[in-house]
């Protein structure tokens, strides 16, 4: 309708620049427009016969509108307009022919739709009218055809940013005017940010995106992400984090496998309120050694594709012995009891410094005759060699300024785990609110002495706690939450006061000044600290039956999420995109600065087939990284190796695993990402398009800013608004007069 009644498109007036054609100057008309009103105002007043001012108003109103109209068409209104010069111009057609659209949609294969879009279509012929066509298609790369008449065999992982680039580069020296490209936006390189974005507008060329594929899919549930440790300790309680996208309400399964051994398994409902749905696994970490594992969706009646219900990771069972020093400033039961549910774990060594006497210390756990002969540490390796630090009821001026800030960096820089418990020396009635360490602390520890108070109080867990791996005493969330408030009540708390912003509650103690918080975390630099207000965990041992192991499970699991995350010297780690291996280490000496002196190659073992070695090079612009990459040709577990050196001396190892299925990429993230092809289209200045608007596309096209271009006048006075517009007014005033009777 806009078209028929301005004789151009909607496109067209967006782009171009309204002037008046005519050889006689603007100013000159709007003189005659106003003298045409003031002659059909004297003409009136001269005429008026018996009418009412205002009707004499609405009278002059129409007629000088008519008069003034028809002044404009003399001056020959035109729409000024730059556009694509017939013939002189490329267009280039991309289609994406990734694995992803081989998916069946109701009535064809996506790919099969893409193809109806760009082939001997409409669309096609129009555009092949005025310009020259190059054709494209994609998977990780743009590679020219003659046309899409032969569908080929959907391809292997999408790279859209890559295709992109590589058309606009293959086109540098042609009249590229636009890019239409006919996807899903299943791009899973994970490379489209920012930067490539940028990098591909600044070239001018607008793209314009062709939605394909159903934005969403009720009938289908994917296992969109699972996150894990890195490692864990043998029998570790160890928290999956899965991710489910889905489209509508629905009850699934979430099943863990270690190879074909059974591990855990949840029920979760898939609300329908949201397209996502997290949800926790919680199950006892297998053996020493690398694991495959397996998380997998039970399906939902009538699902098509079941490849994205499932997903394989592997996990370390560290061989390895986790060190932690904790340092007591006197005798307790608290300390008694920890060491006594400590001793029997296989993969800790509890090394202690307990105060006996002004300045003498009694040593358990030591490695050598020589460890802590002297003390709490001095120097940074002799402390960074511990994965966790406990520090109990002992004031802060015991440990010189240099010391509290090497505790303050055994956090931040080494990247261990703190933790502060309470006691009647302790926190900040040791004054340690005012020490070095107080920045790394998750509480202010602003509250006046004494702050230690011996009361009765019960502990409960809060939400966030609920969750934590390391306050599990039941497999069911009900029964954990059971066993916690059946607990004996502790005997003593001190406060602690404000948190900081970053700091969460994991336990609290209902006392009788009400909910306070007990176990409290927050991360700082690299590692993390904790605050455990209380120093009456050992109540819980006594009031319990003697086979009654919640204490002894409480502080094993607590010291194990203390060092489970911990960073070593040598950092080796491995992830996926764009179905590479992208392999990355970090190294750092005894005192964790990076050590840049040090060469390393990696070993990739894959399921079948010879070792492959790589020789990892410094990252641009980060030379404390090292980066290699990888890639993968089959199926299954892939093993890693990272040896460091200097010159020929071996002198570091570190290993990985990484899962890697062949082909899998394609079938996650199968609902059009309209998203992604919104914003390359926004970033290049062109558009997002629905199959069914296509028909403007065109037109769009042509008032394409790149490309060689034509200034134009198109004529606006014969549109047929104008004379509408002319009738209109001359029927209005017609009825006026025959209504008040003056004709």
């Amino acid at each position: 309708m806009f078209e028929f009644l301005l004789n151009h498109s909607r496109e067209a007036f967006s782009k171009g620049e309204i002037v008046l054609a005519g050889p006689l100057p603007a100013w000159l008309l709007w003189s005659v427009c106003a003298g045409l009103a003031l002659f059909c105002a004297v003409w009136l007043i001269r005429r008026r016969r018996d009418l009412a001012v205002h009707r004499l108003v609405a009278i002059w109103g129409l007629q000088s509108a008519l008069l003034g109209i028809l002044a404009v068409l003399v001056w020959q209104p035109a729409l000024r307009i730059e556009e694509l010069r017939t013939g002189d111009n490329v267009i280039a057609l991309l289609l994406d022919v990734s694995g992803s659209m081989d998916q069946k949609e109701p009535d064809a294969t996506r790919l099969e739709s893409a193809r109806a879009l760009l082939h001997e279509s409409e669309l096609a012929r129009a555009l092949e009218a005025r310009y020259a066509i190059r054709r494209f298609q994609f998977a990780g790369d743009a590679a020219p055809v003659e046309n899409f008449a032969a569908l080929p065999e959907a391809a292997g992982s999408t790279d859209l940013g890559k295709a992109l680039l590589n058309v606009l580069r293959l086109s540098r020296n042609a009249s590229l005017a636009a890019v239409v490209v006919a996807s899903d936006g299943a791009d899973n390189s994970g490379r489209l940010d920012r930067e490539r974005l940028a990098e591909i507008a600044a070239f001018g060329v607008p793209v314009h995106a062709i939605g394909i594929g159903a934005l969403a899919i009720p009938g289908d549930i994917e296992l969109e992400e699972v996150e894990l440790p890195e490692r864990a300790l043998p029998g570790t309680k160890v928290t999956a984090s899965v991710t489910i996208r889905h489209d509508a309400p629905a009850t699934t399964r979430i099943k863990v496998y270690d190879g074909e051994e059974f591990l855990a398994s949840r029920e979760v409902e898939l609300s329908g309120d949201s397209a996502v749905t997290a949800a926790m696994i919680d199950f006892n970490a297998p053996e020493k050694g690398i694991h495959d594992l397996r998380f997998s969706l039970e399906n939902l009646p009538d699902e098509v594709n079941l490849r994205n219900n499932s997903r394989g990771r592997a996990l370390e069972v560290a061989d390895r012995t986790y060190r932690i020093l904790y340092i007591e400033g006197e005798p307790r039961w608290e300390y008694k009891f920890m060491r006594r549910a400590l001793e029997d774990d296989p993969g800790l060594n509890l090394a202690t410094l307990l105060r006996v006497s002004t300045n003498k210390f009694y040593r358990q756990g030591i490695a050598n005759q020589d460890e802590l002969a002297e003390g709490f540490p001095t120097a940074r390796a002799e402390l960074f060699k511990f994965d966790a630090l406990m520090i109990g009821s002992i004031e802060a001026p015991h440990f010189s300024k240099e010391q509290q800030e090497l505790i303050r960096d055994f956090v931040s820089i080494r990247g261990g785990s703190l933790l502060m418990i309470a006691g009647p020396n302790g926190l900040g009635d040791g004054g340690w609110g005012n020490s070095a360490v107080s920045e790394a602390l998750p509480a202010r520890l602003d509250v006046k002495p004494p702050a230690f108070i011996r009361e009765r109080a019960r502990v409960s867990l809060t939400p966030i706690g609920g969750n934590s791996p390391m306050l599990q005493l039941a497999a069911v969330a009900e029964d954990n939450l059971k066993q916690w408030n059946e607990l004996p009540e502790i005997a003593d708390h001190q406060s602690m006061g404000d948190l900081r912003p970053a700091a969460v509650s994991l336990l609290q103690i209902h006392a009788p000044q009400g909910e306070q918080p007990l176990l409290v975390m927050q991360p700082y630099g690299r590692g993390r600290s904790y605050i455990l207000a209380t120093g009456g965990t050992w109540r819980w041992q006594m009031g319990l039956p003697k086979e009654d192991q919640r204490h002894e499970t409480f502080w094993r699991q607590l010291a194990r999420g203390l060092v489970n995350d911990v960073p070593n010297r040598f950092e080796l780690s491995a992830r996926l995109a764009d179905e590479r291996v992208k392999i990355q280490a970090r190294l750092y000496d005894e005192n964790y600065e990076p050590a840049r002196d040090l060469a390393v190659t990696a070993v990739v073992t894959p399921p079948a087939g010879d070792p492959v070695t790589l020789e990892l090079r410094a990252a641009p612009g980060q030379p404390d990284l090292l980066e290699a990459e990888y890639l993968p040709d089959a199926t299954g577990l892939y093993h890693l190796e990272a040896i460091a050196r200097r010159g020929e001396e071996p002198l570091e190892s570190a290993t990985r695993a990484l899962r890697f299925d062949q082909g899998d990429a394609e079938h996650f993230r199968i609902r059009q990402d309209r998203t992604m092809l919104e914003s390359i289209a926004a970033a290049t200045g062109g558009r997002y398009w629905q199959a069914s608007e296509l028909g403007q596309l065109p037109d769009v096209i042509q008032h394409s800013g790149a490309g060689i271009t034509e200034r134009r006048l198109l004529p606006l006075w014969n549109a047929p608004a104008w004379f509408i517009l002319l009738l209109l007014l001359k029927s209005a005033e017609w009825l006026l007069r025959r209504r008040w009777r003056t004709i």
